[in-house]
């Protein structure tokens, strides 16, 4: 294999597909990624048995097909080290040199044969949802996916499609965020990893555009696909809590606040809540303002914002991190925050609009 490319598109490239090589692995060649050169096109694949990742860059000059596998993080340091500019790769066997001016480098590869197939789709399942509005589903509810295995299936969001509407859900045993979108799909569920979404919300444009991803699903894969850069990765299985059983209640109070001030509010409790003095902030909500008040070890604080509430008065306690995360992704200037009372969930709306909805549990104060 021999070729000739940008160090640059190379080093972006290798950075992007090494995300999904393993960093240890008793198969050393999932260690590595796999640079293949095909038909004009260079495709780099990084794999590790549970989420895949290709890259399909081109080069300036191609001039021998083949494929190698080469150590994913030194390989990926030696061309982000190399001169700006063209660098030429060659290999002969398994033997790897990178030529960037004077500069040479040598590296001991695995043949290409030794490395495992991704799974192929059948795609026989797909849809297309605009590429802003795929990140901003994952943005906003990604902090409410669980870290502990409790309940595996929790560690990943679960995208629901019904009556042409896309539901993007994560829940944490504490609290769950929702968004939805219409799409031109329908009947249809399943739950992606944590670390797929991680993945590939980063290769996603915050900016509006006509771009397109595709999404497809075949049994336990799914692949998501833009333009030249394609993740596939296994889903999860088990039966996800029955989210909108918890969400759709009937409130009997509710409170318009502005997300920012509220939110900046309970930022400066966390300075009393360290790691080891882990406190509830306690809200008393009423007619024109909301109490905010926190005791802990090191200190306390009080405070009061302007709100418009109606309902009874209301105390109740919450964990402050967790509303924080919920106000921040309604992504709007008001949130609407509905209660049934100081034990039952607390729900999140922007006020405008209902595409967003977090849900927070209280906890008893002391």
């Amino acid at each position: 294999m021999k070729f000739t490319i940008d160090r640059t598109t190379l080093s972006d490239a290798l950075t992007n597909a090494s995300k999904a090589s393993a960093v240890r692995s008793t198969i050393p060649a999932l260690e590595g990624v796999l640079i293949c050169l095909k038909n004009g096109v260079i495709t780099i694949t990084g794999y590790d048995l549970e989420m895949g990742i290709k890259c399909m860059i081109s080069p300036t000059e191609s001039f021998e097909d083949g494929e190698i596998v080469v150590n994913a993080k030194i390989f990926g340091e030696m061309i982000r080290k190399m001169p700006a500019g063209i660098v030429e790769i060659t290999s002969e066997g398994d033997n790897v040199t990178i030529k960037s001016g004077s500069v040479v480098f040598n590296v001991v590869g695995v043949s290409g044969d030794n490395y495992p197939n991704i799974p192929e789709l059948k795609n026989d399942i797909c849809f297309n949802v605009d590429e802003s509005v795929m990140k901003s589903m994952i943005r906003q509810t990604i902090h409410a996916v669980a870290v502990t295995d409790i309940k595996p299936v929790h560690m990943g969001s679960k995208f629901h499609i019904e009556n042409n509407i896309l539901s993007v859900v994560s829940v944490d045993g504490v609290r769950m965020a929702k968004r939805v979108e219409p799409v031109t799909y329908n009947d249809i569920d399943f739950v992606v990893p944590k670390k797929t979404l991680d993945e590939f919300m980063k290769m996603l444009s915050d900016e509006p555009n006509d771009k397109k991803i595709s999404i497809c699903i075949d049994r336990n894969q799914i692949c998501f696909s833009k333009e030249d850069y394609i993740i596939i990765s296994r889903l999860l299985e088990g039966n996800f809590i029955d989210y909108d059983k918890i969400m759709n209640f009937e409130e009997k109070s509710t409170a318009v606040v502005n997300a920012t001030d509220f939110s900046t509010a309970l930022d400066r409790t966390l300075l009393l809540n360290t790691d080891k003095y882990k406190c509830p902030v306690i809200c008393t909500f009423k007619d024109d303002s909301v109490h905010i008040e926190i005791k802990t070890s090191v200190g306390k604080m009080n405070d009061d914002i302007p709100i418009k509430f109606t309902g009874e008065k209301l105390e109740i306690a919450f964990n402050a991190r967790y509303m924080i995360d919920a106000l921040k992704n309604s992504e709007c200037d008001e949130v609407r925050i509905d209660f049934t009372g100081p034990l039952f969930p607390i729900r999140i709306r922007p006020l405008e609009d209902e595409s967003f909805v977090g849900i927070v549990l209280p906890v008893r104060s002391k």
